[in-house]
């Protein structure tokens, strides 16, 4: 029944647009349905089968016709029928460049840096993979990071950097005015989307970059004074591959195999352990079928007392980008299933979904990082560029507005919509990340809007998170760059609002 049901699915999507067999989850169903009717076919060879469906015209007729339409389809996609649809782009901002809206945050309010060093990614396509310990240089990823927090900060020293970082978030969230304390927790959210069953080995997809991961772990070990026990590298709804652990626990030093890696299964290796929820702590989305479902976040963020949010720079098929809010999707519950799955936010996707979100309508983002445990302590949000990928799916590409180098990046704010804007204007200016990608509908920036400006924003919606009355203020600062030369936001041209992008480039 599971393959006849895989089967129904893929007909049911794929045959009014074609285009989306592309989508993974029509792959896995295509693989499920194209078993089961070879499991039919064997099962017809056999004659006391055959006697028995001979009787019953209509099954035979049924499943001849699904065999047909699916060889149709599969031959469609090998360019033997009508064509996909074609995909239209609006990369120009609806309401133009240098338009800041929302409130800045930060010690300094709407500040982005942006260090990138060419030195950091060596790989040369054909010497073993991109994470591989040859093919990323540790040591400059060290010094990009190191750089990146002081000019963020405008700090002397990595401590100082830290201890600026700590004390500016917990004065903004009405925590105190004191730092990290000896036995306060962190959460790191890193972005593991393409890497979904333990077994599976790491190709040259777009992974998070394992010595970033170190480089951070270490920073907040040797820097911040963060014990290694108070550390929890998660992605509660994927798996952490084998070379982000490996290359932690290289370090035989007592704080670095005590940190905790989180993530959807349970496994018998050292300090990886399986996500759970925390049915206590509720997250609510007002879904566009005007229903509202509620989902709950994982134990360890409600433990902690701190969260990084560790994203990548990567367009999404369905979303557009993939940055710090939709990074945010893996750590959802859905308690009906009992599973971290977030699916049914797919209902604000931009593109391939029955109700495609457009500018000016409610967004699930907002509530991912407005959510009281989210949004008052994720006290640092970055972007892991050093090798970026072309979607969720796919292998990383090189970036031909960069003479063709790997994007080589780190990005880093206090502010979640700037950095979100800045890492957008990056992905929209590159033609290697936007080719193809049908979801580049000049909507993906909506949710920043959302964002940004509420309570008052565009959709006219009042997102509470919590469903408590507490309705989400303005989280961050949003607006676009003059253009992808001089990458000029209204700080840098000299206004008091909106963003400033600080840039360091080595090469």
């Amino acid at each position: 029944m599971f393959g006849f049901a895989a089967l129904v699915w893929f007909i049911v999507r794929v045959v009014p647009k074609p285009s989306r067999i592309t989508y993974p989850c029509q792959q896995v169903a295509a693989s499920i349905g194209g078993g089961f009717l070879v499991w039919i076919a064997s099962a017809l060879a056999s004659l006391s089968v055959y006697r028995k469906l001979r009787q019953h015209n209509v099954v035979v007729a049924v499943l001849f016709f699904m065999c047909c339409l699916t060889f149709a389809i599969v031959e469609t996609k090998n360019g033997l029928g009508f064509a996909d649809d074609k995909i239209v782009q609006v990369l120009t901002p609806v309401e133009g460049t240098n338009k800041p809206m929302g409130t800045a945050k930060g010690i300094y309010p709407g500040r982005v840096v942006w260090t990138q060093d060419f030195q950091s990614t060596p790989w040369d396509e054909k010497s073993g993979f991109w994470w591989q310990e040859n093919n990323t240089n540790q040591n400059v990823v060290d010094e990009m990071l190191s750089t990146t927090l002081q000019q963020l900060t405008e700090a002397k020293t990595d401590a100082q950097a830290w201890d600026m970082l700590f004390k500016s978030h917990n004065n903004a969230h009405q925590r105190g005015t004191h730092g990290h304390q000896n036995n306060e927790k962190i959460v790191i959210k890193i972005n593991c989307n393409a890497d979904s069953k333990p077994e599976v080995e790491w190709t040259n997809k777009g992974y998070p970059t394992p010595h970033f991961v170190y480089a951070l772990v270490t920073q907040l070990i040797e820097q911040a004074g963060v014990r290694g026990a108070n550390i929890t590298i998660t992605d509660p709804s994927r798996v952490i591959g084998k070379p982000i652990y490996d290359k932690i626990r290289s370090n035989p030093g007592s704080d670095y195999q005590q940190i905790t890696f989180e993530e959807r299964v349970e496994r018998k290796e050292p300090q990886r352990v399986m996500a759970v929820p925390d049915t206590t702590n509720p997250i609510y989305f007002d879904l566009p079928t005007n229903t509202t479902m509620k989902f709950y976040l994982p134990k360890s963020f409600t433990e902690a007392s701190y969260i990084i949010n560790l994203a990548q720079v990567r367009p999404h098929r369905v979303f557009g980008v993939t940055l710090s809010s939709k990074n945010l999707f893996g750590a959802v519950y859905d308690i009906n299933r009992a599973i971290f799955k977030p699916d049914s936010l797919h209902a604000f996707a931009l593109w391939g979904y029955p109700t495609p979100n457009k500018q000016g309508e409610r967004h699930s983002h907002p509530v991912l990082l407005g959510h009281k445990t989210t949004y008052d302590k994720t006290f640092l949000y970055i972007l892991d560029g050093l090798y970026t990928s072309k979607n969720q799916s796919l292998e990383v590409v090189r970036w031909s507005s960069m003479n063709n180098h790997w994007f080589s990046s780190i990005l880093m704010s206090q502010d979640p919509i700037a950095l979100e804007s800045v890492g957008y204007d990056f992905i929209v200016s590159e033609p290697n990340l936007t080719k193809d990608n049908p979801s580049f509908n000049g909507n993906v920036d909506s949710h920043m809007h959302e964002a940004a400006l509420a309570p008052n924003s565009p959709s006219g919606a009042k997102y509470d998170p919590e469903h408590d009355g507490s309705v989400l203020q303005s989280l961050g600062v949003h607006e676009h760059w003059n253009n992808a030369v001089e990458r000029k936001y209204s700080r840098n041209l000299g206004q008091q609002k909106g963003i400033e992008l600080v840039s360091i480039q080595k090469n």
